[in-house]
């Protein structure tokens, strides 16, 4: 009974699928410019992307070099902490070792144990770290993407660095 109900669902919805399709009415236009400000990304969505994958807020404002930096960076201590989460776990098998051969008493701390967690902690908040830090100069970058470029930092024959800016006076008459 429910394949025949199934059946002829089907055939009526094959009967029936051209008419519908007939009666749809036509999308409307769209307007005439719709790629005005395409390419510019706020200052949060820069953020947001730089927290996604480090580097990627910085090379969307065009700063492809400092993206590239966060992204090593990032990568570095995300290996580092999988590096030293992979001690540690070594670490622990040598206590449980040493513990199994009675070594080590049930009281006794094995020092390479806690030194492993301690690392483990320090390379997780630098992790973070950049990943904020790189979220953060990607949100500054995109709000100072169109900064006035009259400011210049500019080198000195002696190596020194020179910031200079000027301002352009109006005569009012």
């Amino acid at each position: 009974m429910v394949q025949i109900r199934c059946l002829v669902f089907l055939f009526a919805a094959l009967v029936l699928a051209p008419t519908l399709a007939a009666q749809q009415t036509p999308p409307a236009a769209a307007p005439a410019d719709t790629t005005e400000g395409a390419g510019v990304v706020s200052p949060r969505g820069a953020f947001i992307r730089s927290l996604i994958l480090p580097g990627w807020g910085q090379s969307v404002v065009g700063a492809p070099g400092r993206g590239g930096v966060y992204f090593a960076l990032e990568s570095t201590s995300l290996w580092m902490l999988y590096r030293t989460q992979q001690r540690l776990s070594a670490a622990r098998s040598e206590e449980r070792f040493l513990r199994e051969n009675r070594l080590l008493g049930p009281q006794e701390q094995f020092a390479l144990v806690n030194a492993r967690e301690e690392q483990r902690q320090d390379w997780l908040v630098l992790s973070v770290f950049w990943l904020f830090f790189a979220g953060a100069d990607a949100f500054v970058a995109a709000h100072l993407r169109d900064f006035d470029q009259r400011v210049v930092l500019a080198p000195e024959p002696g190596g020194a660095l020179r910031l200079q800016a000027t301002v352009p006076l109006v005569r009012r008459r």
